[in-house]
């Protein structure tokens, strides 16, 4: 089972740790782009109208002054850096793997060390444009799978079996594993998405909702952050038995995806 999860606007600024280093950090093919991205970043953070063109507020003026030499910050793996609700949420911990998508790295993994920042993927940096066009782009083909971290990691993965098993199985050899993706990005974070070509993949998307079927905000990372963390917790149980200990959960099959809508108790 792999997780996909976006950054998080509220981040820690570690006051000591190794500097930031493209080469340790996974799927180093994406070495050019971030580099490209983290130039441009700089140059912004160093102009008078710096906050206004990376959407940050008067609060966030002392974490651009920072960025502005960011290659030099101090860094702590990402999911200790990424502070939000999702993460409060998830509790991530060594070990953990999981993949987080954003606007400056492109892709990264919980261990992987990465400094505090300031960039969200609605932002456009002069050269590159808007960076979710351009990650967009960067990522085309490009397909999260638990064998990819194997490659990097040597961690093991592990056969699942849910409610959407007739998706793709049609197509894949009999002793092939299934590979669970459980997407808990934001919309403007889903940079990738299923591919046709990988039959022995199951994707998940989830959708948290009220009693009233409205999609809800805010606490909707929360609740990405609590289903993240028990996923976690139980890698042999399917994805929809371990939402259905977060709530009332639905689960539509679909050519290439599961959407999966879970209503969480209480709302």
């Amino acid at each position: 089972m792999l997780l996909l999860l976006p950054p998080s606007e509220g981040k820690f600024a570690p006051d000591y740790g190794p500097t930031l280093d493209l080469d340790r950090l996974s799927f180093p093919e994406l070495n050019q782009a971030r580099s490209k991205v983290l130039s441009a970043l700089m140059e912004v953070s160093r102009r008078e109208d710096a906050a206004q063109s990376l959407n940050v507020g008067a609060k966030g003026a002392k974490e651009i002054i920072a960025q502005r030499d960011i290659l030099t910050a101090p860094c702590a793996p990402a999911r200790q850096i990424y502070t939000g609700v999702l993460y409060e949420a998830a509790q991530l911990h060594q070990g953990d793997d999981v993949m987080v998508f954003s606007g400056l790295f492109g892709v990264t993994r919980g261990e992987d060390f990465i400094p505090s920042y300031r960039l969200s993927m609605n932002v456009s940096l002069p050269g590159i444009g808007p960076l979710k066009t351009f990650w967009r782009n960067e990522l085309a083909g490009w397909m999260p799978s638990k064998t990819m971290m194997r490659q990097v990691n040597g961690s093991q993965s592990q056969t699942i079996s849910g409610t959407c098993n007739e998706i793709a199985i049609d197509h894949c050899p009999e002793d092939a594993e299934i590979e669970d993706i459980v997407d808990l990005r934001s919309e403007l974070y889903r940079v990738t998405g299923p591919s046709s070509t990988e039959a022995h993949t199951r994707w998940w998307n989830i959708r948290i909702v009220d009693s009233k079927n409205k999609t809800i905000s805010h606490m909707a990372k929360h609740y990405r952050g609590l289903l993240a963390r028990a996923l976690l917790d139980a890698p042999s149980q399917s994805v929809d038995e371990v939402a259905r200990t977060i709530g009332t959960v639905t689960v539509e099959p679909k050519a290439d995806v599961c959407q999966l809508t879970l209503v969480p108790e209480n709302l």
